[in-house]
């Protein structure tokens, strides 16, 4: 099986576990980018096939189907995403963790994809 990481997963989860860790709303795409590598990388460990869409078109589209959640920002001169102050962290939950496969979930919530993030 391979599995298709899209930008609205990978930041939705990256947001999720910076929350918890440091209640941190906001990423760079660069911390984004590393915690996708390192779930792939997790993933292609055990034997899975696991491929990141990252593309502006993909990132264009997060903004276009999940304004509610998210919103560009530029912070220190670093462009990123950071979530709207008006969505809790069971929303964000709720909304893009119910239907992950678990093996993805799993390397979501790895201590060392946790750690690329550097939160």
């Amino acid at each position: 099986m391979c599995f298709y990481i899209g930008m609205e997963d990978l930041a939705a989860n990256a947001l999720i576990e910076s929350i918890r860790r440091s209640g941190k709303t906001f990423l760079t795409y660069e911390e984004i980018e590393a915690y996708g590598s390192k779930v792939v990388e997790l993933l292609n460990e055990r034997g899975e096939k696991a491929v990141l869409i990252l593309s502006r078109e993909r990132t264009n589209a997060l903004f276009r189907n999940y304004s509610d959640f998210f919103q560009e920002k530029v912070v220190s001169g670093k462009q990123g995403i950071e979530l709207k102050e008006s969505v809790t962290l069971e929303e964000l939950i709720a909304q893009f963790r119910g239907y992950l496969a678990l093996d993805v979930l799993l390397a979501f919530v790895n201590e060392s994809s946790i750690q690329a993030l550097g939160v």
